[in-house]
């Protein structure tokens, strides 16, 4: 079942009988007909009995006046067009599909239109024509849902979910396999339910979980044996060979491919046999039999060029490259890695592209190119995050950083090992995360409107200038691949929504900001020369495919940067996760200084040295992902100090908005303020039993203005004052990350400052205020953070939960004493240096100081004020 039918259909026992059920006006009469007889093999009857059986199917007269001999005829072209493209015949097989389609009279149900759309779809899938291929399926899904042909959406829907999966995302993919094998479950059709169990089985590979990969592959494997579907058999068997292979079980992997090769050859398909002469090369390739591993690749590249398989020609010159690397001939690998690419990069195949480049790099570096090596790296990057740029959703974002974390590795490995400082720079910005980025540099004003206006216009607004930013910064071919590509996601991104009566109503603000997530860029240097003179730099980050190793790039005032890495102990990242989960507030509010010793790991050696020694220094640390939550101040040094006391630290979301930052203080300090009172907003939340703000009635440094309520103090944070002072209780909020409790059932939330004016300066005295735990591994959107993005110079926030306590109201009032004639950062290290001098102080736990944080970059000393 559901293999070629290569006798003449007509004669098939179930053909009349199909047809007398069809042509009739009851619904029970039609399954009352055919409900005993042995269900059809081909899939051009089978497609209708499934139909005739289904109880969504519509009621009444279905194509009156159709006659024996235009179901015969329709049947004839349907078998034809499917033969012929099994057999890779695509020609006859594009001229029966156009010959079915000219059959569809608009009568219901539009069977022909629907299976030529199919077939049509998947010619164009073979020839790598994805966007043609999605425009067909998406016409076949439409006109089967118009007819209540459930089994004709199914049939498309499989395709569609493979295309997905090698082009957009393995989760949508997963979805709508998933979905395929509701359908097939509810028509009892085992040949689709197997398709659909196999391809999750391909989502879960891609996702890295190979248990669920295995188990997956089997069960559709003994599904298309018990309905000895050939077809079936050879596909799933192919796919279980290629697992085995990857996982190192090659002795299986040779199991499978018998049965592999046996079903290919029975059914005729190319690119099954294709696929089976490629494994078989790999696993000799395995065991250094290079000639037999040659002959097979050999053997494939003969069989995809004569099919006319453009994505199998591209696996077999990589192939014949990769049998150039096992052999040591560097300069051959060179040269076919860099011909595989070319092939790949022309089918958009990312997978395909970073395989190739990091093979590419390998084969360079042992050729004596560091540098080429280090740049085909940076471009490997490169290409993963502008798929991500391209997509819209944070899941599909944290995906591909998920799916090809390995080439972030290696990228930072090669730039740890040639001493790269540019190659780190750029690739672990990108994983520091680029939303903000983007948001920072579109520098949208919201118009005037009620907030989901304002929200929409803002992130269509700056979506529009990076889209066309990229384009003009791209030369004419790569605007033309980048435009094909983000078409491409586009419209397979789209059945997600197609599907449901109406658009998603849960997106988060995070997903709404992955729309502006800015495009990516090789510009390692520009970010290290924009970094502020007489200043330490650390970035920071764990490892996004080992957890445990964390890495680092740091330079001393007037020094070119060093890199490292090590191995966090098992106590290290126990406390990681203790500072980042929502479920430990317990563990995390004992935490003292001494605790946190085991973190002082994420600190370079001469970092800490250099720190301990001497007097104040700057330092602007850059963390990425995870290492945001860290309480930075409280991090241990030598001779009994933390590093609140040592530096004047200030941290950066990223290089990027460091570099924005730059250009935007310089431009501030151009019109000094004058040195007057200094103008203050202050709001204290009443349910805020301490930090009671008094300071600023007795210190006539200050010109405060007390605000009255807590909506003229949401008014005054989106109104470009000086600076604000806002104190309340700051909560983690599923979908909106983080709000701010202004007063009872009044709250602030970070949606609110899109599209708004915040303060040049401001001081948030809130729990979570700058991140929230839980989060996903790029960059923070908060409260916090949004004001930086949307117009604030520094911010001052917190990684956890601060006190509300006697103590911690100390050493807010300490801070903001400060900032008269002082940046944030040099304010936090004053306060710090006072508070940890009082006796006992310093071995309390450290949530009533150590959460708060300066945000932004160094300015000149005592800032554009």
């Amino acid at each position: 079942m559901g293999d070629s039918y290569v006798t003449d259909i007509a004669g098939h026992p179930a053909c009349e009988v199909l047809l007398a059920a069809w042509q009739s006006p009851d619904a029970g009469r039609r399954r009352a007909l055919v409900r005993d007889i042995e269900v059809p093999g081909p899939i051009a009857l089978r497609s209708r009995y499934r139909m005739l059986l289904d109880d969504a199917a519509p009621p009444g007269t279905w194509n009156p006046g159709m006659t024996p001999e235009a179901w015969v005829r329709q049947l004839r072209l349907e078998t034809e067009g499917d033969n012929a493209v099994r057999s890779g015949a695509h020609t006859a097989a594009l001229a029966a599909f156009r010959a079915l389609l000219e059959e569809e009279t608009g009568s219901r149900p539009q069977l022909p239109a629907v299976h030529a759309h199919i077939g049509l779809g998947n010619i164009a899938m073979e020839q790598d024509r994805i966007e043609a291929a999605a425009e067909h399926f998406e016409k076949a899904t439409v006109v089967a849902d118009a007819s209540a042909y459930r089994f004709g959406r199914l049939r498309a829907l499989v395709p569609w979910a493979y295309m997905t999966l090698w082009n957009h995302s393995a989760e949508l993919a997963l979805d709508q396999f998933r979905e395929a094998a509701g359908i097939a479950t509810a028509l009892d059709d085992p040949v689709y339910r197997g398709n659909a169990l196999l391809g999750a089985a391909e989502c879960a590979q891609w996702l890295g979980d190979r248990a669920q990969a295995e188990q997956h592959g089997k069960d559709a494997y003994a599904t298309f044996s018990a309905v000895r579907s050939a077809l079936g058999q050879g596909n799933a068997a192919q796919r279980l060979a290629g697992w085995m292979h990857r996982w190192g079980r090659h002795a299986e992997a040779w199991e499978w491919l018998g049965p592999a090769m046996t079903a290919f050859q029975q059914d005729g398909n190319p690119t099954g046999l294709v696929n089976v002469h490629s494994l078989r090369g790999d696993l000799y390739l395995d065991d250094r039999r290079f000639d037999d591993a040659a002959g097979e690749y050999d053997k494939a590249l003969e069989l995809a060029t004569a099919a006319g398989l453009p994505r199998a020609r591209a696996h077999a010159a990589q192939d014949l490259a990769r049998t150039a690397r096992s052999r040591g001939n560097w300069a051959e690998a060179v040269e076919l890695f860099t011909r595989s690419l070319e092939r790949y990069r022309e089918l958009g195949d990312l997978l395909g592209m970073s395989n190739a480049m990091s093979k590419l790099a390998e084969a360079q570096e042992q050729h004596g190119s560091p540098e080429d090596a280090l740049r085909t790296w940076r471009e490997a990057v490169v290409e993963v995050e502008s798929y991500r740029a391209d997509h819209r959703e944070e899941r599909f974002q944290n995906e591909y950083r998920g799916r090809f974390r390995d080439v972030y590795k290696e990228a930072l490995s090669a730039a740890e090992k040639h001493h790269s400082p540019e190659t780190f720079a750029v690739v672990a910005d990108f994983l520091a995360g680029r939303r903000l980025a983007g948001l920072l540099e579109a520098n949208s004003a919201a118009l005037a409107g009620d907030e989901p206006d304002r929200l929409q216009e803002l992130l269509a607004g700056a979506d529009r200038r990076l889209l066309a930013h990229r384009r003009s910064s791209r030369p004419d071919k790569d605007r033309s691949d980048d435009e094909r590509r983000e078409n491409r996601i586009r419209r397979l991104g789209a059945f997600e929504f197609r599907r449901q009566d109406e658009p998603r109503a849960d997106k988060s603000l995070d997903d709404l900001l992955a729309a502006v997530y800015l495009p990516p860029a090789d510009e390692g240097g520009a970010l290290l020369e924009a970094l502020p003179d007489g200043c330490h730099t650390l970035q920071v980050l764990l490892d996004p495919a080992d957890e445990d190793l964390v890495r680092w790039s740091w330079s001393a005032p007037g020094a070119r940067s060093s890199m490292g890495s090590l191995r966090l102990s098992p106590t290290a990242l126990d406390l990681l996760s203790v500072l980042r989960s929502g479920e430990r507030a317990t563990e995390r509010l004992a935490l003292t200084v001494d605790d946190l010793r085991p973190l002082s790991a994420l600190l370079p050696p001469g970092l800490i040295t250099a720190l301990s020694a001497g007097g104040p220094q700057d330092l602007l640390i850059v963390p990425a992902g995870e290492l945001w939550v860290v309480p930075w101040g409280a991090l241990p040094l030598e001779g009994g100090l933390v590093l609140g006391e040592a530096a004047r630290f200030v941290i950066c979301p990223s290089l990027t908005i460091q570099r924005q930052l730059t250009t935007r203080y310089a431009e501030a300090l151009r019109t000094p303020s004058p040195r007057s009172a200094l103008e203050v907003d202050v709001w204290r939340s009443p349910l805020v039993r301490h930090h009671r703000m008094d300071l600023f009635e007795r210190d006539r440094r200050w010109n405060p203005r007390r605000l009255s309520s807590a909506a003229e103090a949401r008014g005054a944070i989106c109104d470009g004052r000086e600076l604000m002072v806002l104190a309340g209780h700051g909560r983690p909020l599923p979908g909106a990350g983080h709000y701010l409790e202004l007063d009872e059932n009044e709250w602030l939330l970070p949606a609110d400052l899109l599209g708004q004016r915040p303060p040049r300066r401001l001081a948030l005295i809130a729990c979570w205020g700058s991140a929230y735990p839980g989060r996903a591994p790029s960059d923070p959107i908060s409260v916090a953070t949004l004001a930086l993005a949307g117009g604030s110079d520094e911010v001052l926030a917190t990684v956890g939960e601060l006190g509300d306590s006697t103590l911690a109201g100390r050493y807010v009032e300490m801070v903001l004493h400060a900032l008269p004639e002082n940046t944030m950062a040099t304010a936090v290290h004053r306060s710090t240096r006072r508070l940890l001098a009082g006796r006992g102080v310093r071995s309390r736990p450290v949530h009533d100081w150590a959460p708060l944080i300066p945000i932004g970059t160094h300015q000149q000393r005592g800032g554009p004020q």
